[in-house]
């Protein structure tokens, strides 16, 4: 049931936001749901798109860091500007002798709520997805590391964030969505990264090669391949997650059309939870004393 607490918790919360909206209006909710759906897709857009056009007709190369920082700065100065603006135009539309008038509150109302709820939960589930891509890597990252199996049943288990996920992208159809709006976390971009770490350790590359969901990619060559590329292999020395899922020979490698059908296919969490499960040393049973 853990597992789908983030499921739980976006559900409890589009509850509670058609409760408010049904009993003390929606405008000041609408205002501000249609204000940050514009302010998250600057955000996201920015992200994807800024170090290429620096570069493109700048010149300039742009870290994740940077990209991220001026397009939050323009996301949160374009949601303050329209939550003022739509606040103002809603309550015009929604005043007591307007045709809206009907929508301001309770049923109607709390059905409005849905698209402002359906925002922030969208924003919810990219968080929730960007964190469990991160920890995941640096889980695979820790499994492939030299002397993994002395460690026995020391290892932590399998990260939270990345059982979240997990789950989330179960739900119908979500996973694809989401892989066409979040730059960072995409099934196709975050496994070829997810390659390039496995196949460093030669423990656990040989379990994964023997596991029907990772067998065939796994024997790929271009994980092998791709920390010869000085950007990812800059990443890797760096241990920068999010470095290594955006650089570009990641990128191009996770859309070749002979990859990405089964990239986006591929869940590590049974695979890495068997690992470590192998890792454990059997009991020695002590022979009962002869008497």
């Amino acid at each position: 049931m853990t597992a789908y607490a983030p499921i739980l918790i976006a559900v409890l919360f589009v509850l509670v936001a058609f409760s408010l909206a049904s009993s003390k209006g929606v405008v000041g909710l609408l205002a501000s749901g249609m204000a940050a759906a514009v302010g998250v897709a600057i955000l996201l857009a920015g992200f994807q798109f800024l170090p290429g056009l620096a570069k493109t007709y700048l010149g300039v190369g742009l870290t994740w860091q940077v990209s991220l920082a001026l397009s939050a700065g323009a996301a949160l100065a374009a949601f303050l500007f329209l939550r003022i603006i739509l606040a103002l135009v809603l309550k015009h539309l929604f005043h007591f002798d307007g045709w809206l008038h009907r929508f301001a509150d309770g049923t109607p109302g709390g059905i409005l709520s849905l698209g402002p709820s359906l925002v922030a939960v969208f924003v919810f589930f990219t968080c929730v997805r960007a964190a469990g891509t991160v920890q995941e890597l640096n889980y695979i990252d820790s499994l492939a590391r030299p002397g993994i199996r002395d460690m026995g049943g020391q290892i932590p288990a399998y990260p939270i964030s990345a059982t979240w996920r997990n789950a989330i992208e179960r739900l119908p159809f979500l996973a694809a969505a989401l892989d066409a709006t979040d730059p960072f976390s995409r099934r196709s971009s975050r496994n070829t990264a997810a390659f390039v770490l496995a196949q460093k350790g030669a423990s656990l590359r040989t379990h994964l090669l023997g596991r029907p969901e990772t067998g065939l990619l796994m024997e790929a060559p271009n994980w092998v391949e791709l920390p010869a590329d000085r950007e990812v292999a800059d990443a890797l020395a760096k241990l920068d997650r999010v470095s290594l899922v955006t650089a570009p020979a990641v990128q191009r490698t996770a859309a070749d059309p002979s990859l990405r059908p089964k990239l986006v296919q591929v869940v590590f969490e049974p695979g890495l939870k068997d690992f470590v499960l192998s890792l454990i040393p059997e009991p020695v049973e002590t022979p009962e004393p002869v008497l």
